[in-house]
């Protein structure tokens, strides 16, 4: 009787000792659940100083607990000082660029004053008259340079206001191929515009189109090797304005670094890019509820490229009538 009392009280402690081992056990599994569960929250937004709370009592749990929420906050702090520094740098680039442009304008405004009141003195003499137009080219280069540093740091900071009113795609297309073509021409492309008859219109912000239109005249200038295409398609669910050309100056590798920010192909450098035209580009796509792509195919095999800038808008940003 005694042997059986033993074995029951045994059995009772090795029970109640297995039941104790898998409540812990238990208790543990869904603690790290909640863990890893809290983890992914905060991996989905860093900028918050988020903190996790330790689930159950447990010693070795709140040790390894103490070290993650030291990292994160750690990760937190090295966040606020990098935006810090964005910021500021951001700060700094606008401030020269709006220093920089003031004096920019008036060298332009005198030049262009001075040839039109001189204009019959100057049409005979060739050398002055061909300074005077590198000096206004350049400078208007130069002008086009720092409007690029410029809106780059009013799009990061998110300080560009846009009005968006209906503009005529078209129309504006055809504006802006007209004020770029020197570009193009310099360039010795074929250029072809496919646009359609009717007006197509957009609710944006005429000046965030005009400068991607802009852009991308600027880059085809840049790395355009035979033609440029530009056309128009009108699909079920969105509009799409497409920029066409070959190129033997990128590599296909070069396509998924193009809107990156002062990306330049050693090639370009010596034009003057910054490397910010196509990211600002796409920004102010964005910033006007479009989107820019990009997209690339081989055409030969001694490396030339089909380059296809895509700027796209959801159908109900268009308004497809004469009204």
């Amino acid at each position: 009787m005694e042997g059986s009392h033993m074995l029951y009280i045994i059995l009772f402690l090795v029970s109640i000792t297995g039941g104790y081992i898998a409540f812990r056990y238990i208790s543990l599994l869904r603690a790290l659940k909640q863990i890893q569960k809290d983890l992914d929250v905060i991996q989905q937004d860093l900028s918050k100083n988020q903190m996790i709370h330790l689930p159950i009592p447990n010693n070795r749990l709140r040790k390894l607990l103490i070290t993650i929420n030291s990292f994160l906050d750690e990760l937190h702090k090295e966040r606020a000082r990098y935006a810090k520094q964005e910021k500021d740098f951001q700060k700094q680039i606008e401030n020269i660029s709006h220093d920089l442009r003031t004096p920019l304008t008036a060298i332009l405004g005198y030049v262009r004053l001075y040839k039109k009141s001189q204009s019959s003195y100057i049409s005979q003499n060739s050398e002055l008259s061909d300074t005077l137009d590198v000096i206004e080219r350049k400078s208007e280069s130069l002008k086009n340079l720092i409007t690029q540093f410029y809106d780059f740091s009013r799009l990061t900071a998110h300080d560009y206001a846009v009005n968006l009113i209906k503009i005529d795609t078209v129309k504006l297309l055809k504006e802006s191929f007209a004020d770029n073509c020197q570009i193009l021409e310099e360039a010795h492309l074929d250029v072809s515009l496919d646009l359609p008859d009717r007006p197509i219109y957009v609710f944006a912000d005429r000046t965030a189109l005009e400068r991607i239109f802009f852009n991308l005249f600027q880059n085809a200038g840049r790395y355009a090797h035979t033609f440029f295409h530009i056309t128009i398609k009108d699909e079920p669910d969105f509009i799409k304005i497409l920029f066409v050309n070959d190129t033997c100056s990128l590599s296909y590798e070069d396509t998924s670094n193009l809107f990156d920010r002062f990306y330049i192909q050693e090639p370009a450098r010596s034009q003057g890019g910054t490397g910010l035209g196509l990211t600002i580009a796409k920004s102010l796509a964005e910033e006007i509820g479009g989107e820019l792509s990009v997209a690339a195919k081989k055409l030969n095999k001694n490396g030339s490229l089909l380059i296809s800038f895509s700027l796209e808008f959801p159908l109900h940003q268009f308004q497809n009538s004469d009204t």
